[in-house]
């Protein structure tokens, strides 16, 4: 005898869940090579897939919480001179960036966000 397999329809009354594949996360702010300012800075990052949180490492450090705001993933920090590196993750769904490399200038004749 075999056993039929329930198979899931997707309705417009029932969310549907997406799989851990379609889930993507990505830094768009620093650009790449973008040099910026030192003090204030605010990483921005976009994350796809319902992920109800968004880390950030920058140079290597320990991963901190981003915060939700406008549809985007956001992190504050104190930008100091040099060159530095920066890592999103979704940690439910083990999903990461790349690293992303960029500068921050000391002499001020950068872009700031």
């Amino acid at each position: 005898m075999h056993k039929k397999k329930a198979v899931a329809t997707k309705t417009e009354s029932k969310p549907v869940a997406v799989s851990k594949s379609a889930a993507s996360v990505t830094i768009d702010y620093p650009r790449p090579n973008e040099k910026v300012m030192p003090g204030h800075y605010t990483v921005r990052v976009a994350a796809s897939g319902g992920t109800p949180n968004v880390v950030v490492s920058i140079d290597g450090g320990e991963f901190a919480p981003c915060r939700s705001a406008a549809g985007y993933w956001w992190f504050d920090w104190q930008a100091t001179p040099g060159r530095h590196s920066l890592v999103a993750r979704m940690p439910e769904n083990a999903v990461e960036t790349r690293a992303r490399r960029f500068e921050v200038i000391a002499n001020g004749n950068g872009n700031h966000n």
